[in-house]
């Protein structure tokens, strides 16, 4: 990694491109942030957010935009952190205006199948794209992986409260794809609910119910959300042997008593140490794009399905983010 400034593009301010901020502070090299909202207001909280952690770093510029034809002709990484609904606009946006050889794309990525071809032919040719689908990045989860113990066909089971099974469910499809290393075949919606119900995301719609993806080799990710406010407990089992992760206690346990402490880091602990890994040429673990594109493409196609027989026939594009 170069010693001068790398400059990093945040698309969207909103709770989490604020978070992506502050963990760009940790950034052991100097960085040159640009943030791009429309929103005024969005600008104004990444400001504050960044006025929390940058009395603790003298190295990094920050600067905030309301349009992107004020961004440079060349950068050296975009992350695009807005609501799924404009994702595809804004990558392609991005792209036109900049030349960007590394990219980091928040989940979902659209909301369409248009859109998911889309964001791959504006990214082109470049150096790397990922999906931030991060469990895969964290050294507690990356334990468990190695401790698995697991043969295969691997069933997930994640259980909880009200968590937003439709937005983050790719989630652990993605967990499911990484620990088993199998491909995503088919999503099964007839489990869920007949009704949607709109979510604490402006412009975004949550569903309760029970989703089952299933995978090449016969692993099974069934995912569960009820009423109540519980965080979804994880059970990997391949029928002989198990694991039992509670990710809110922090604590993963082996059925044969092997036990693995940590927890979920948050965003703003992550972004420097990915920042730092991607533009120094190590890449990183997150999904490659074509990776998680493959995963989105079955399950948009099936949420899209859902959506079109429980509210609207003639939906080209399923709210969800």
């Amino acid at each position: 990694m170069r010693t001068s400034a790398n400059t990093v593009l945040i698309a969207g301010a909103g709770q989490l491109g604020s978070r992506y901020l502050q963990g760009l502070a940790k950034c052991r090299v100097p960085l040159q942030i640009l943030v791009h909202d429309p929103s005024a207001e969005s600008l104004e909280r990444a400001r504050l957010r960044w006025k929390e952690v940058a009395e603790r770093q003298q190295v990094h510029g920050v600067s905030f935009h309301s349009s992107i034809s004020e961004l440079p002709e060349r950068l050296d990484l975009a992350v695009v952190a807005t609501a799924a609904d404009v994702r595809p606009q804004v990558v392609g946006e991005v792209a036109a205006r900049c030349g960007v050889p590394y990219w980091v794309l928040e989940k979902v990525l659209p909301q369409s199948e248009p859109g998911l071809a889309q964001i791959p032919a504006s990214v082109g040719k470049c150096a790397g794209a990922w999906v931030n689908t991060p469990r895969r990045m964290m050294p507690w989860h990356q334990s468990i992986k190695a401790g698995l113990g697991l043969d295969h066909p691997i069933t997930l089971r994640a259980h909880g409260g009200s968590w937003g099974l439709a937005c983050n469910a790719i989630h652990f499809i993605d967990l499911l794809a990484w620990l088993s290393g199998e491909a995503l075949q088919t999503v099964k919606t007839d489990g869920l609910a007949a009704h949607w119900f709109e979510s604490k995301r402006r412009g975004s719609w949550e569903i309760a119910g029970e989703l089952e993806a299933i995978f090449s080799g016969g692993s099974r990710a069934i995912l569960t959300a009820t009423e109540g406010n519980q965080l979804p407990v994880i059970d990997l089992s391949d029928g002989q042997r198990g694991w039992l992760i509670s990710e809110a206690d922090g604590r993963a346990r082996r059925s044969d008593g092997l036990e693995i402490s940590g927890r979920v880091a948050y965003q703003s602990e992550l972004s420097g140490l990915l920042a730092e890994s991607i533009l120094d040429g190590r890449g990183c673990d997150l999904p490659t794009l074509d990776e998680s594109a493959q995963l989105h493409r079955v399950f948009l196609g099936s949420m899209l399905q859902h959506w079109r027989g429980s509210v609207d026939p003639a939906a080209t594009a399923v709210p969800i983010t």
